[in-house]
């Protein structure tokens, strides 16, 4: 992010911190900005940036389609297989840990009408990888063959330092089987931004709020 874009954001803030009436000088509001992917903080201490880290790159597969964008999605694809079935590839991130691998992967699960699972058990369906030293978390869950509607879902988990990231195939199972290694290929082309640390501390810089006072 450029000195202008920057600039633009804390003008921005300043603006939707005077429209604010408190009582409570020490209370804190918090706007979203998805377009820009910045968060800012006013209070007593003046206004505060949360700047986006670890930004990810990845390689687009062939055959598959790039789709609209939503609040949600920092990816979007879909793939049509030869006898017209399809898929949805998608790629969201959270802060931290995002709830746990246990509930996402179940909230997958529940996804394909399949039960929870507790911790242990989950560990035996889940294949565990690396990606540029980065863990990854990988799932492959179908519906019961007695289900109405056939899904299936392949799903990757890639823990980096401030956030958790949820790449995730749905589609057709035949299909996602023709597709599994493509997948594969494609979670293992995700590449993060080196963390990089201003002091001693060993908090990523890019993971610390930072103010309009710093220089």
């Amino acid at each position: 992010m450029n000195d202008r874009s920057i600039k633009r954001m804390i003008w921005l803030g300043m603006m939707a911190s005077f429209g604010l009436t408190s009582c409570d000088n020490q209370k804190i509001n918090v706007y979203q900005i998805p377009k820009e992917g910045v968060s800012m903080q006013t209070g007593s201490a003046g206004l505060v940036l949360s700047l986006p880290s670890s930004p990810a790159k990845w390689s687009k597969p062939a055959g598959w389609e790039e789709q609209p964008l939503s609040e949600m999605r920092l990816g979007s694809f879909k793939v049509v297989g030869e006898n017209g079935s399809s898929a949805d590839i998608s790629i969201i991130a959270f802060p931290g840990q995002a709830g746990g691998l246990a509930s996402n992967v179940n909230r997958w699960r529940g996804q394909v009408q399949l039960p929870p699972l507790g911790e242990e058990e989950l560990k035996q369906t889940i294949q565990r990888v690396e990606v540029e030293g980065i863990p990854v978390s990988l799932v492959d869950l179908s519906t019961p063959d007695n289900s109405v509607k056939l899904s299936r879902i392949l799903g990757a988990v890639l823990e980096t330092p401030d956030r958790t990231w949820f790449v995730k195939m749905t589609g057709d199972p035949g299909l996602l089987e023709s597709q599994r290694q493509v997948f594969l290929d494609f979670v293992k082309s995700f590449r993060f931004a080196p963390q990089l640390t201003d002091d001693h501390s060993g908090t990523p810089a890019s993971n610390r709020a930072r103010s309009t006072n710093d220089r």
